[in-house]
């Protein structure tokens, strides 16, 4: 049995009485669910929703549901319209939003068929250069790694000269077993705030941040382990690679502005002076 038979038994069933049914303009659309004014919910309108399987039980739970919302829906667009101040002009709100939903759908139309979407390392090395002052922190960041580990864990001397040493499976492996936070990923820039709001507060003095940094600190049972290997002050030019997908980003937009804006030329300048255009003033 398909989906729409199924709910139309239910539906037949529903609230226990006959539904309405026009057989002329209706007939398309299956039984009539409910009405409010005049408007109507058909089984059509849902079928989608009640997906095959779904058991009796749970097809007329779900049918009644969609069906009381529905109403609820309804009644309050009658009320809004009710209460709808006499100087909004509903009409011309009406078309303005039916306008926007087809200059978005034409223009993300446009530039899935025909913007260039290849953005080469060169081009964005290039804007970022030329762009410079665009592109300034508004945090510092850097690469680093952090563990928290309890302080009466056995074998803190030797984590720690790992640590200094940078043996990365050793470190990784102690961190599994004992660390009660670690983040040991030093290849990615992060937010120092990141850091931060997994210490103490004030923790660490702003003073102490800068490149190939390494800390060894204990406070309230705990013992922090803190390297910094690359960083970038607040207000300061961010690395290219910190900044390179937010740069390809807008590249894309501004190659999309140029498409529609030059589309809009063209369609101007080919109607222009025809009979779909009529202008009145000089």
């Amino acid at each position: 049995m398909s989906k729409l038979l199924a709910i139309l038994f239910f539906v037949i069933n529903f609230s226990s009485c006959q539904l309405p049914w026009d057989k002329e303009d209706d007939l398309n659309k299956g039984n009539i669910l409910a009405e409010v004014g005049n408007k109507k919910l058909y089984a059509a309108d849902i079928t989608s929703i009640i997906h095959a399987g779904t058991s009796a039980e749970d097809s007329m739970r779900i049918l009644k549901g969609l069906v009381n919302n529905w109403v609820k829906d309804q009644l309050m667009i009658l009320e809004a319209e009710k209460n709808l101040p006499k100087d909004i002009n509903l009409n011309k709100m009406i078309d303005d939003y039916r306008s926007s939903l087809l200059l978005y759908n034409y223009e993300s139309r446009l530039a899935t068929e025909f913007l260039d979407t290849l953005v080469t390392v060169e081009q964005k090395k290039e804007y970022f250069n030329a762009n410079a002052d665009e592109f300034v922190l508004s945090e510092s960041i850097g690469k680093y790694m952090l563990a928290k580990i309890p302080s009466n864990v056995k074998g803190l001397e030797n984590f720690h000269k790992a640590w200094k040493k940078g043996d990365k499976e050793d470190i990784s492996d102690f961190c599994n077993e004992h660390a009660e936070y670690s983040d040991l990923d030093n290849l990615g820039w992060k937010t120092i705030s990141q850091l931060e709001s997994f210490l103490p507060k004030n923790f660490i003095p702003a003073s102490w941040y800068g490149e190939n940094k390494d800390m060894r600190k204990k406070e309230k049972g705990h013992e922090y382990f803190i390297k910094i290997i690359n960083f970038t002050k607040s207000n300061e030019r961010p690395p290219f690679e910190y900044i390179e997908a937010k740069i390809e980003k807008v590249i894309l937009n501004e190659r999309k502005i140029r498409l529609l804006k030059q589309k809009k030329q063209q369609l101007f300048d080919k109607e222009f002076g025809g009979s779909k255009v009529k202008l009145y003033v000089n």
